[in-house]
C-alpha cells in the first residue's frame, strides 16, 4: 500500500509539473518574440560580425510557429523552475514539515539558481563559441542558417546545461542521506563520461569540437559532484564513529 501511495504521489507530481510548464508556456507565448531575439543573438551577432545577413531564414510555412512554440516552451520551463524544484524536493524528502521547511526553501533557491546558471553558461559561453566556430568553417561557402534548425539546437543545449547544473546539489543531498557516496560516483566516472559525450553528440552538430565543448562541462559537473559528495560525507561518518 505504501508503494502504491508513493506511485500515485509521483504521478500527481508529474501531472502538476506538466500543468505548470504548460501554463508557463502560454504566458511565455506573449513574449516569444523577445525570447527568440535573445536565443538567436549568438548566431545573429556571429553572422553580422562576418559581414553576413544576420536574419535567420525559414523553409516551411509552419516553421515560424514551431520556432515560437519552442522558445515559449523554454520560457515556460524557466518560469516554472521554482515549482518544479519544489516537486523535486518532495521526491527527495517527503517529510518537508517543521524543521525541513527551511531546508526545502534553501534547496528550491539553490536549484533554481543552478538551473539559471546552466542556462546562462550555455547562452553566453557555449552558443557564441560554437556558432562562431561553425561559421568560420563555412568561410567561402554560400549558405543560410534556418531559425528552426538553430533554435532546436539551442533549446536542447540550454536545457541539458540547466538540468546538468543540478548534479552537485543532488549529490550533496544524496551523500548526506547516505544513499550515495563519493567512492560510488568515482566508480561510475567512465559511464558518466560516456553519457556526457553521447548526450553532447545528440544535441550538437556532427563535429568533434562542438561535442567536446559541450561534453567537457558535463564531465566537469560530474567531477564537482564527486567532490561535493566527498565533502558532504565526513560529517555523517564522523557522527557514526
Amino acid at each position: 500500500m505504501a508503494v502504491l501511495a508513493r506511485v500515485h504521489q509521483i504521478r500527481r507530481q508529474l501531472m502538476f509539473s506538466a500543468g505548470v510548464v504548460m501554463v508557463g508556456t502560454i504566458i511565455s507565448w506573449s513574449f516569444s518574440d523577445h525570447i527568440y531575439s535573445l536565443l538567436a543573438y549568438p548566431v545573429t551577432q556571429a553572422l553580422d560580425e562576418r559581414g553576413l545577413d544576420p536574419r535567420l531564414t525559414y523553409t516551411r510555412l509552419t516553421d515560424p510557429f514551431i520556432v515560437y512554440l519552442s522558445v515559449s516552451f523554454l520560457g515556460g520551463i524557466v518560469l516554472a523552475v521554482p515549482l518544479l524544484m519544489a516537486q523535486l524536493w518532495r521526491l527527495l524528502s517527503p517529510l518537508s514539515e517543521g524543521r525541513r521547511l527551511r531546508a526545502a526553501f534553501v534547496f528550491v533557491i539553490l536549484a533554481t539558481l543552478l538551473f539559471l546558471s546552466g542556462l546562462a553558461f550555455g547562452q553566453f559561453v557555449l552558443l557564441p563559441f560554437i556558432t562562431g566556430y561553425l561559421l568560420d568553417l563555412a568561410e567561402g561557402m554560400q549558405g543560410m542558417v534556418t531559425a528552426r534548425e538553430y533554435l532546436r539546437f539551442a533549446v536542447r543545449l540550454l536545457l541539458i546545461m540547466g538540468v546538468s547544473a543540478q548534479l552537485p546539489l543532488l549529490s550533496f543531498i544524496l551523500a548526506r542521506t547516505g544513499l550515495l557516496d563519493a567512492r560510488t560516483l568515482w566508480r561510475w566516472l567512465p559511464y558518466a563520461v560516456l553519457v556526457a559525450f553521447v548526450s553532447a553528440a545528440l544535441i550538437t552538430p556532427p563535429d568533434g569540437i562542438s561535442q567536446v565543448l559541450v561534453g567537457l562541462p558535463l564531465v566537469a559537473l560530474y567531477l564537482s559532484s564527486i567532490a561535493v559528495a566527498a565533502l558532504a560525507q565526513p560529517k555523517k561518518t564522523h557522527k557514526e564513529d
